[in-house]
């Protein structure tokens, strides 16, 4: 960023918008005083995250019980709360950064708490997908530079990823320098696609026949002869389009399936439906799997958790033992079944989730506008916001970790700093207290 006096105009290249999965990496903020009113090459999406009141200057920097508090005093509250606590649960974390995220996980490991990221119920139907039958992906890179048909099957781009065209599919590769004009682009949808109007094909199937749909889709890929009625009734489009789908595949020397949540809200069978599909393309030629994330750092949280605590959502670290406990683990799981004693949100904290917390629950809250949940039983301690006025690390879609370069200056302490003196007010405490120390899980004493 060029040097000036604070109300002149500044402005920062190449800054990372975190808006969607993409985590677009080429944007120009243009900066007057503490705001930042311009996002050149960022998309509508874009630039209403980087435009939008981030500062909160009318909020306290931390609260307690509805009340303002010095952040010391809320740390403490806090600190007291979580060592008290018989079964504490830590969700959020998609919008905090890795840095802040390998402390909520060493933290947990600490406390013996259940720790997830809040996109875990629509991410675990693919995790457990991949986990049974693996899994070819790729990075951005692989498919802009080798992808010569790509096939969007439950995924509307244009409405969720909009600058994904401009990115992956229009710009030139080194093995596919005509860029579109290379590629063929197929489309599975509802009927409603945005990018149906730029597909070269498309192929509509209703809610809940996506795994019939690409089980007729690997029966023409494999060979395998099928009754052209049934096949037609059970998903939906003719076999003979299905054949040609198979065949352009088939023959591409380079092929990407890009899916995202649509197909996740079928289940864990539609996606390992999927991944056997790659399979099955990969013994004739290759082909890639795509997926696509939402806004924030959903794929760091679980790279995160992966690394540090080997499973990359519902830990339960009950006894100082990691467990992958996918169908009981999840944290608002617990707080509705009335499991877990104390809750810790590390980012933002959806409304919905807000509402499902018992009052007898207590509720911590670290992260952007924390404050702003001000009310008895909370304890909120306002933290900078990753990519506007702190920095820090987030993972693209494609699990590859690109930097945030803040462009403003912070009115407030970046989120891995209240963990981690949070995680040492914790340890005095339970040192005065006399409390037994939790030993480490694997990996997760390297956290921070």
């Amino acid at each position: 960023m060029t040097s000036t006096s604070p109300d002149e105009l500044r402005v920062l290249r190449d800054a990372t918008c975190p808006a969607c999965g993409l985590l677009c990496d080429d944007i120009r903020l243009s900066c007057s005083g503490d705001r930042i009113i311009a996002a050149d090459r960022a998309c509508d999406r874009g630039r209403s995250w980087f435009l939008g009141d981030h500062r909160a200057s009318d909020l306290p920097p931390a609260s307690v019980d509805g009340d303002a508090a010095p952040v010391a005093s809320a740390l403490d509250r806090a600190a007291s709360i979580l060592v008290a606590a018989k079964a504490p649960v830590i969700a959020g974390l998609t919008s905090a950064t890795i840095e802040s995220q390998s402390l909520a996980a060493l933290l947990a490991d600490r406390l013996g708490a259940t720790i997830s990221p809040d996109h875990a119920p629509e991410a675990l139907p693919r995790i457990l997908a991949m986990q049974r039958a693996g899994a070819v992906l790729a990075s951005f890179g692989e498919v802009i530079h080798r992808a010569r048909v790509i096939l969007l099957w439950g995924v509307d781009p244009d409405r969720s990823h909009p600058r994904f065209r401009e990115r992956l599919i229009d710009r030139p590769g080194r093995f596919v320098p005509e860029g579109r004009a290379g590629r063929t682009v197929l489309v599975v949808d509802q009927g409603a696609s945005a990018c149906r109007g730029w597909a070269d094909g498309a192929i509509a199937v209703s809610e809940g026949r996506h795994t019939e749909a690409i089980q007729a889709l690997r029966a023409a890929v494999r060979g395998v002869a099928a009754d052209p009625l049934r096949l037609e009734r059970q998903s939906g489009t003719p076999r003979d389009l299905w054949h040609s789908w198979a065949d352009l595949l088939k023959a591409a020397p380079y092929g990407a399936i890009v899916f995202g949540t649509e197909l996740a809200r079928e289940g864990a069978a539609a996606m390992e439906t999927l991944m056997r599909l790659l399979d099955d393309l990969n013994t004739i030629t290759r082909c890639v799997g795509v997926p696509l994330a939402g806004p924030g750092n959903p794929s760091g949280a679980e790279a995160v958790l992966t690394g540090r605590l080997g499973a990359p959502v519902s830990v339960d670290l009950a006894g100082g033992t990691a467990r992958y406990r996918p169908s009981d683990a999840e944290p608002w799981t617990r707080v509705r079944s009335g499991e877990a004693d104390a809750v810790l949100v590390v980012g933002d904290l959806p409304d919905d989730l807000a509402a499902d917390r018992p009052e007898s629950v207590p509720l911590i809250v670290v992260g952007p506008r924390a404050t702003a949940r001000a009310a008895p039983g909370v304890v909120a301690i306002a933290t900078a916001t990753p990519g506007i006025d702190h920095g820090g690390t987030f993972s693209r879609s494609d699990e590859v970790s690109l930097p945030l370069r803040p462009a403003i200056a912070p009115d407030r302490p970046p989120a891995r700093e209240v963990l981690a003196s949070l995680l040492d007010r914790c340890e005095t405490l339970r040192a005065e207290r006399s409390l037994p120390s939790l030993p480490p899980s694997a990996g997760a004493h390297d956290a921070g």
